[in-house]
């Protein structure tokens, strides 16, 4: 039987992490994630995966498995079930997660189907056993898939740990079992560079009990809003360290509530304190745990550096500590918030994180422990890819296979091959739910950067409409006078009718490329287009 994965999103990148994994019969899809967009490009707020592929295994399709709950692995899921209203296979607090994101859309899944660690499910050919994982977030999963006699491990994010805060230590001794039995492993790439050999979520409070101490004033603490184990420490730095505990922002009261109802965070009473209450205790008792560790643009983080909070207004006794990696593309918002805030005489804290993912030594464990007879890297850049694939090569641990987004790779007879597939990317504008095509943004970032002329034509007059630069009088006029004589050397040379409109529009941009290196979308309307809207 033929066995083919088909990545939709996720490698070669960070985030939007999307695979469908097919037989002849059956086809599944793992995660359903988007990509945050960086900030350059004005009116995008997050990539997914074009889903219209997915019609050519429309009747296959038995379900979406989620190896955990982050944005980068459910985000897309909205969008995902405008189209293939399917059942949902998932950990408990990804399901919580699921259900709050897609409450305010019409499209629902067929059902929610919560899964728990060693269970094992059954979708068409496939055989999926769920083996929980360290990671940020509770309920975190390898697939160890099982199909047609032959396994096949799909590594959702993972770290492991020893000593963990929620969960239990990094199941080695249950893979273990699978040792040599394994046709395939896809694994997470995210972190290889470091090569740390040990990291512990709980290594981090005492450098938070120590932050807290020495503090003179409010405590701003900032992390992805998901980090459970993060929370936690925080939570307990407060309790040690005697401040009370203002929760900023929709993101962590949500996680927050969820963690307490599934018995992950226990809150002693009257820890947290709400925003009323701020003005009842002095700066050195408080400790605000804030969105915007990304330095999302309309986050908490971000409006209380652009000092638009009133009770949260900056004091130079203020610490804001940054417990978070950056994201690929966020550098400059992260780095705008921080001048703000030292601009408001601030102090901030950076470094103070620990790495959901695994470090190299870790990957290379799990590899050695499975000795899978193919890996292939997912989850990571090209440069995290490239290095685990020589590693791998050089230590003989496995067989690496390097793909990238729009490859399937087929497994068959003992052999694999590659072959290109027409995937794509939708572009969301949440204002308004634009959603763009890859040719629509590319029209989008050709009218950002070399702006849109109109041209109203008719025989006795033109008129230039610039968007987005301006013409000075003289090249105003030096373009109509091109206009005018081009059209003249046109009639006199040929009898043949021609596109008019096209035909201007067309002398327009070759003026602007030969000219200016400027390549403006150019729209002309004629007389007659005119005489048709009146």
């Amino acid at each position: 039987m033929k066995f083919s994965v088909t990545f939709l999103g996720g490698v070669g990148e960070i985030g939007g992490n999307c695979y469908l994994y097919e037989t002849e019969n059956s086809a599944i899809i793992v995660d359903c994630g988007l990509k945050f967009f960086q900030s350059e490009f004005i009116g995008i707020d997050f990539t997914i995966p074009d889903f219209r592929y997915l019609e050519r295994v429309r009747e296959k399709l038995k379900g979406v498995v989620i190896t955990h709950g982050h944005e980068d692995h459910i985000g897309a899921l909205p969008y995902f079930l405008k189209f293939f209203p399917l059942p949902i296979y998932a950990g408990s607090y990804a399901i919580r997660l699921i259900k709050h994101k897609i409450a305010q859309s019409k499209y629902r899944p067929k059902s929610f189907n919560t899964v728990a660690d060693g269970e094992t499910i059954i979708l068409g050919d496939f055989q999926i056993n769920f083996l929980e994982v360290n990671h940020s977030i509770p309920n975190s999963f390898f697939l160890i898939m099982d199909v047609d006699s032959k396994k096949y491990i799909h590594c959702g994010d993972f770290r492991v740990e020893k000593n963990p805060l929620i969960g239990k230590p990094f199941p080695f001794e249950r893979l273990e079992e699978y040792k040599g039995d394994v046709e395939a492993l896809f694994i997470d790439c995210t972190n290889v560079f470091n090569t740390s050999t040990e990291e512990e979520e709980s290594n981090l409070l005492e450098k938070f009990v120590d932050i807290f101490k020495n503090s003179k004033g409010r405590v701003f603490f900032t992390t992805f809003s998901t980090n459970i184990s993060r929370i936690k420490l925080v939570l307990e730095a407060c309790k040690i360290t005697g401040r009370k505990l203002l929760v900023e922002g929709n993101a962590f009261s949500k996680n927050i509530n969820i963690s307490r109802e599934l018995s992950y965070l226990q809150i002693p009473e009257n820890l947290i304190i709400p925003i009323e209450k701020i003005d009842y205790y002095e700066p050195e008792q408080l400790c605000i745990i804030i969105t915007g560790c990304q330095g999302e643009p309309n986050s908490s983080l971000f409006k209380v550096a652009m000092m638009e909070r009133k009770k949260l207004k900056i004091n130079p006794s203020d610490t804001f500590v940054f417990s978070s990696t950056t994201i690929p593309g966020n550098e400059k918002n992260i780095n705008r918030v921080i001048n703000e805030i030292y601009l408001h005489n601030g102090n901030v804290i950076r470094g103070m994180h620990i790495s959901g993912h695994a470090t190299q030594n870790h990957i290379l464990n799990v590899i050695h422990t499975v000795s899978p007879k193919w890996t292939i890297p997912i989850h990571g850049e090209i440069a995290h890819q490239r290095l685990l694939e020589k590693i791998i090569y050089e230590k003989k641990l496995s067989n690496p296979i390097f793909v990238r987004n729009g490859d399937k790779i087929t497994f068959s007879n003992d052999e694999y091959c590659i072959s290109p597939t027409p995937t794509g990317t939708i572009y969301i504008d949440q204002r308004g739910g634009f959603e763009y095509d890859d040719e629509l943004f590319k029209e989008k970032k050709q009218l950002s950067r070399d702006g849109m002329i109109i041209v109203f034509y008719s025989k006795n007059r033109v008129i230039l409409e610039t968007f987005g630069f301006r013409l000075t009088d003289e090249l105003d006029i030096k373009i109509k006078r091109y206009i005018n004589d081009s059209m003249e050397k046109l009639k006199d040379i040929t009898d043949e009718d021609f596109d008019l409109k096209s035909t201007i529009s067309s002398l327009v941009r070759r003026y602007f490329k030969k000219n200016f290196e400027k390549r403006p979308i150019v729209k002309t309307i004629t007389l007659e287009d005119y005489d048709e809207y009146i």
